[in-house]
């Protein structure tokens, strides 16, 4: 697996229950406890998508619009070039989304079905990725799972990440990324869910 060479110490753990004395506690009273992505999540993954878009090529997303017109999804969709394909993964079906002309694809299906996927990213003509964002299984060996696509990132490729604050998979990932190999961000919205990032050096 990639991770092994991406990370400075193995993060699997047989008891993934969260720590609530080291992590930020969400607060839903601020957002009437019916949101899973803030108007600051959205705002750092759109700044940090938007540093890749003008060379963007292909983008992938696991984990699709789960929140309407408020998700990432409608971040990446609004914002895109036309000539930009997007995919997203998600085990719900998606394809309400689907628009060939405009490059815009989902696959109904699980992230873990690696070699499945990839073919059908050959298929569309995909051959790396610039903009990954991970948001699907949020434990562990999810998140763990998930940064194998970044084998498909492009050299200047963004890795994103949601729920750095709260679960444990993403936190406990990017916070031990081999910084000798990876610029990151563990996160940019400590008050809340978290959104961190990662490119390689």
């Amino acid at each position: 697996m990639k991770w092994e060479s991406d990370l400075i110490k193995d993060i699997r753990t047989k008891n993934e229950v969260h720590n609530k004395q080291d992590i930020i506690i969400y607060d839903p009273s601020r957002y009437n406890g019916a949101i899973e992505v803030t108007e600051a999540n959205r705002n750092s993954v759109k700044e940090y998508f938007l540093k890749v878009r003008d060379n963007c090529k292909a983008i992938m997303e696991i984990g699709v619009c789960r929140n309407g017109k408020e998700s990432f999804t409608h971040i990446f969709l609004d914002n895109k070039l036309d000539d930009t394909i997007y995919v997203g993964i998600d085990l719900d079906d998606k394809t309400f989304l689907n628009n060939s002309e405009k490059n815009i694809h989902t696959i109904n299906g699980s992230s873990f079905d690696y070699e499945k996927n990839v073919e059908i990213f050959k298929q569309l003509g995909i051959e790396e990725f610039d903009f990954i964002f991970i948001d699907g299984d949020h434990s562990i060996m999810g998140v763990l799972n998930d940064w194998e696509y970044s084998r498909m990132l492009s050299k200047t490729g963004i890795v994103g990440f949601h729920d750095t604050s709260w679960h444990l998979g993403p936190r406990e990932f990017v916070n031990s990324l081999d910084t000798e190999k990876w610029n990151v961000v563990p996160n940019t919205c400590p008050k809340d869910w978290g959104v961190g990032f990662a490119w390689q050096k």
